[in-house]
């Protein structure tokens, strides 16, 4: 095991920069919504009590699915009063048809709800995990996605579905579902409609038993690779069926957290899902999702809170739906990142740099996931031969104009913004000792 973490951090460190800015998505934030009560079971949830926190963190698109929606579909009355709450905090929902209906009833659903400009829904999906959960073949899981899709296009030719909600990426599945001459899911149905317009995955990198190191390296390095890999099978779908501009096929990660079990130990200072650590482990994953251009990202999910083992949720237990490190990490993050994403790398592993572009501002994420180690860091310095100190050097894909001097302590993340001539105007911090006091992130005079 030692060994092959070993790798992953060599990967992890060989990694080049990007020669190009990448646009980020505005549809990039997103949540899933869930827990509410009666959708599993005699589970209890909050859902519609806490549509003013998730407008806050800046959520711009609600999924409406998972495996418990997938079996158990709520009713016309239920759904429609969730596309209202969504659209009443700017978002946009993206609604999952269960793979247990028949084409014609998702036909329905869609139908239902386009009648009406205020209910109206762009963006749909097609069953949940089929691959892993159901244990369905890629020849079924291909003919329900091209019987249900073309169904719903011929109600709507212009909505957007994204398919196929796989547990992960399996080259096995995805490969002949985006290529396959027979099972591809990536060209025109007898309509001249496309099947599908986005390729999605769903990843928890870790089981129960992970490490401090597994959420700074492994898993990051782990959802890398399989990004990578979903792209290489959507340039070669794009590419064989012709696919460009507007037509061609986009990717998203619409389920996604650090384990699907949680240690026993929840604790902000631990390394679960509540902790302080995964909302960082959260700003890898949303970066390195505007780094490959992603439509959106939906993690799971908004409040789950009534067992240990699934306590998933960015903010808390009732009656408080105290915000968690993810909450904060996600809001810093949607309301700050804007216009093109900036490649950036540190010397130190431990110590991450990211960065966005607008034509008015530039903002620069610094990211110490060091438990003892303080960085010095000199932003002015970015691109030269010299160091921001003896351990420590900074480069970017593109020039930034950013004057700034300062540290970055340990279990902590910064967030600089300035303007058009490299001056401050915003300093954010997020950092344990305040998530352990239940704080947001502190603006720095």
């Amino acid at each position: 095991m030692q060994t092959v973490k070993k790798s992953v951090l060599i990967l992890f460190l060989a990694i080049c920069l990007v020669s190009n800015a990448q646009e980020i998505s505005p549809n990039l934030f997103g949540q899933n919504l869930w827990l509410a009560s009666k959708a599993e079971g005699s589970r209890i949830g909050y859902i519609d009590e806490l549509w003013p926190k998730v407008k806050q963190s800046g959520a711009k698109i609600i999924r409406i699915g998972g495996n418990g929606y997938n079996k158990r579909m709520p009713n016309y009355e239920t759904l429609t009063k969730w596309v209202k709450a969504i659209k009443n905090i700017d978002a946009e929902p993206l609604m999952q048809v269960s793979q247990h209906k028949s084409p014609e009833e998702s036909a329905k659903l869609v139908a239902f709800f386009n009648k009406d400009d205020k209910t109206r829904i762009t963006h749909w999906s097609i069953g949940n995990e089929p691959y892993h959960m159901a244990k369905m073949s890629v020849d079924s899981i291909s003919a329900f996605i091209k019987s249900h899709a073309s169904a719903m296009k011929a109600v709507d030719p212009s909505i957007k579905i994204h398919v196929p909600d796989l547990a992960a990426y399996y080259n096995e599945a995805y490969e002949p579902l985006l290529l396959d001459n027979k099972l591809s899911i990536s060209g025109r149905d007898e309509n001249g409609n496309w099947y599908v317009d986005g390729i999605n995955f769903h990843n928890y990198p870790n089981a129960k038993d992970y490490t401090r190191y597994d959420v700074i390296f492994y898993s990051v390095t782990k959802m890398r690779g399989m990004i990578l890999n979903l792209k290489k099978d959507i340039e070669a779908a794009n590419k064989k069926y012709e696919r460009t501009g507007d037509d061609a096929l986009i990717w998203g990660l619409t389920e996604f957290n650090i384990t699907y079990h949680n240690p026993d130990d929840l604790s902000v200072e631990g390394i679960a899902v509540p902790s302080f650590i995964n909302g960082q482990f959260w700003v890898d994953v949303f970066c390195m999702a505007m780094e490959y251009e992603a439509f959106t990202v939906t993690p799971w999910c908004i409040q789950e809170s009534d067992r240990p083992r699934t306590y998933f949720g960015y903010v808390g237990a009732p009656p408080n739906f105290t915000p968690h490190s993810t909450y904060y990490h996600m809001q810093m993050l949607a309301n700050h990142m804007k216009g093109r994403y900036i490649k950036m790398k540190s010397s130190n592993p431990y110590l991450k740099v990211f960065a966005s572009k607008t034509e008015k501002e530039t903002t620069v994420v610094i990211m110490n996931q060091h438990e003892t180690n303080t960085f010095q860091i000199d932003l002015n310095k970015i691109n030269t031969t010299e160091s921001n100190d003896e351990n420590l050097h900074i480069s970017s894909a593109k020039a930034i104009r950013g004057d700034y001097k300062g540290e970055s302590k340990p279990n902590s993340t910064t967030l600089i913004k300035f303007n058009s001539k490299g001056e401050k105007i915003l300093e954010l911090l997020y950092n344990l000792d305040m998530a352990k006091q239940d704080m947001p992130p502190q603006q720095i005079k």
